[in-house]
């Protein structure tokens, strides 16, 4: 997870961005003074911090509860505990294509200060479409939710958005990805953060409402009554090489999550991609090296991706004549990738191969080659 997370902090470099960089991290055990070396040694830009130190110092956590965020519950963690006001949430295998600043720029942004992205369509009846004592949990959280105690408007009052949504509609389990958050703290307020904060100490535990943060983040702006902004675009994927997408379904690609950039103006940026959610795109053994474990083709090491799903809004899932597994879009398209995909997908990897190999004098290199 290391090279993946310094990688990614020299990509953010090579592309422009100077801010400042909060590594967040649970624990003394979980970053060794050899790793915080190297992360000081390669950028001069970055904050070390140990979020679950320091709030069990402050008796804000339990011991037993700081192990609770050991994984990916660290993210909204983070987003509390931060002073940090414009709020830029990035997963370390995250492939990135545009300085992600600029998306505090855009139109979504500058009215809400918020930018959320869509997670994939996927029917069923489990998190917030699940069972939650006779009730779909969306829908009862909505009704029964202690307003109240946050200083908010009593009574059950949904958005348009939320009304609309694909998950309160009983379309989906997922709702939000959370591999790319923004939010401005100032605006979001007090109400926002304490609810954010009830979710990942208190009622994640009564019910398992997400696979893993993601729906957290989204549903603590709806419960506040805050506005906030989901890019108009629906997920995209890129063509799994191994699982030979273009050749066998080629309107049906499985692997990685592509957001494009977040806006509909075509006098900014029209159908530019913004970044890539695939640890397969950027490391060998994506789900670690074991001989005898079996992994899903569309999970294996994408060598050359060439295409990606066509930009469009978010859509019911189709039905199927085969099976496809839950990370293929079906027949949502195909078209090719940009031609600056691959030269900025070979940078990453070579950042990534260069630290894995010890070799950091390739981590100088922002140069990308046609």
């Amino acid at each position: 997870m290391l090279n993946l997370g310094v990688s990614l902090i020299r990509e953010l470099r090579c592309l422009g961005n100077q801010e400042l960089i909060e590594v967040y991290y649970c624990g003394i055990r979980e970053l060794s003074n050899k790793s915080i070396d190297l992360l000081f040694r390669l950028d001069n830009r970055l904050e070390l911090v140990d979020v679950c130190s320091d709030y069990l110092a402050r008796k804000v956590i339990t011991a037993n509860m700081a192990k609770k965020f050991q994984s990916w519950w660290i993210k909204p963690l983070a987003i509390y505990h931060t002073d940090v006001r414009h709020v830029l949430l990035l997963d370390a295998d995250n492939v990135i294509f545009r300085d992600p600043a600029i998306v505090r720029s855009l139109d979504g942004y500058v009215r809400t200060g918020t930018t959320f992205f869509y997670d994939r369509v996927i029917p069923g009846k489990r998190f917030l479409t699940g069972n939650d004592s006779g009730e779909i949990y969306l829908h009862k959280l909505l009704h029964e939710f202690n307003y109240a105690r946050f200083n908010v408007s009593d009574g059950y009052a949904p958005s348009q958005h939320m009304v609309d949504s694909f998950a309160f509609n009983g379309l989906t389990i997922h709702e939000m990805d959370s591999s790319m958050v923004l939010i401005d703290k100032a605006r979001a307020g007090k109400a926002v953060m304490d609810i954010l904060f009830w979710f990942i100490t208190k009622e994640r535990f009564r019910f398992k409402l997400s696979w893993g943060d993601k729906e957290t983040f989204w549903l603590a702006f709806e419960l506040a009554r805050i506005p906030y902004f989901f890019s108009p675009w629906g997920i995209s994927a890129v063509n799994s090489v191994p699982n030979e997408d273009i050749k066998k379904h080629p309107k049906t690609l499985c692997s990685g999550m592509l957001q494009y950039m977040p806006t509909s103006d075509p006098g900014t940026v029209t159908a530019d991609v913004l970044y890539v959610n695939s640890k397969s795109l950027i490391d060998p053994y994506p789900q670690g090296f074991n001989p005898k474990r079996k992994v899903k083709p569309n999970n294996m090491f994408n060598m050359f991706p060439t295409h990606m799903t066509p930009r469009q809004g978010r859509k019911k899932s189709k039905n199927a004549k085969k099976k496809y597994t839950s990370e293929c879009l079906v027949d949502m398209g195909s078209t090719p990738l940009p031609d600056y995909f691959a030269p900025r997908l070979l940078r990453r990897r070579l950042h990534f191969f260069g630290l894995s190999m010890g070799v950091l004098g390739s981590l100088e290199q922002c140069e990308t080659y046609t």
